[in-house]
């Protein structure tokens, strides 16, 4: 299979379109307003705010923090699952907000059109799970919708040869864009110069492109797709089951 990086936008011939036409869900929802995409984008940006504001100290910022979602090992131990999905949402820079945001609003909108707002949150949930989880096991406690962003990039990677309509947002130069700047996150971390969630995207990414592919080839054809998304969630619950059950 051909991972290909530039997209024909509109597609060259009918055929393009997927395995049928009757299969291309995007029309069904192209007029529906992304209210999960932008529900999640508000509560974000009110997170970033409240712990921005201007009488908070270190202190302060990181026990708000702690109580809007930031997981360490100890909580998961405790049983603090719920803040891997909720910390996806705690963004302190404003460079990391704003990027996440970008991109949540481009992608996330999309994908909400496409698949409608159902799917999409269930999406969101579970690739913030996955994300959050491989993260804080591998790499280190984290926050931020990136690992989202990715998994996003991911799905749509796989899944635009049956979802043409993800073409009008999601481009051969968007995917490149995300690739890059992956890099660009490796050399930042490797050279010590920013603490970045780098297990987050690759694990996002690599969750979205599976669940994209099972979409892309429908339930009977794809069904070896989803088992491999779904024992990488799975997975993370075995891991963060094995936690708790340690302490």
């Amino acid at each position: 299979m051909s991972l290909p990086f530039r997209f024909p936008y509109p597609p060259n011939s009918p055929d393009d379109a997927g395995p049928t036409r009757g299969s291309r869900l995007y029309e069904r929802f192209s007029n529906v307003l992304p209210v999960v995409t932008y529900s999640v984008m508000l509560w974000c940006v009110v997170v970033y705010f409240l712990l921005n504001r201007g009488d908070a100290n270190s202190v302060t910022t990181y026990k708000l923090a702690h109580f809007l979602g930031y997981t360490t090992h100890q909580d998961l131990a405790e049983g603090r699952w719920w803040g891997l999905i909720a910390s996806t949402c705690v963004h302190i820079d404003l460079w990391h907000i704003v990027f996440n945001m970008l991109w949540l609003v481009r992608l996330g909108s999309l994908m909400e059109r496409g698949l409608g707002s159902l799917k999409t949150l269930a999406f969101f949930i579970t690739a913030a799970f996955v994300s959050s989880t491989l993260q804080l096991l591998i790499g280190g406690p984290g926050i931020g919708f990136s690992g989202v962003v990715y998994a996003l990039g991911g799905f749509m990677w796989a899944a635009w040869p049956r979802f043409t309509g993800f073409l009008e947002g999601f481009s051969g130069s968007s995917l490149r864009w995300l690739l890059i700047w992956q890099a660009f996150c490796f050399v930042l971390s490797w050279g010590g110069m920013m603490q970045i969630g780098n297990t987050a995207h690759i694990s996002g990414m690599a969750f979205g492109f599976l669940v994209g592919l099972w979409a892309c080839k429908g339930t009977k054809k794809g069904w070896y797709w989803l088992s491999a998304s779904a024992l990488m969630i799975l997975a993370c619950i075995t891991l963060c089951a094995a936690i708790a059950a340690a302490n």
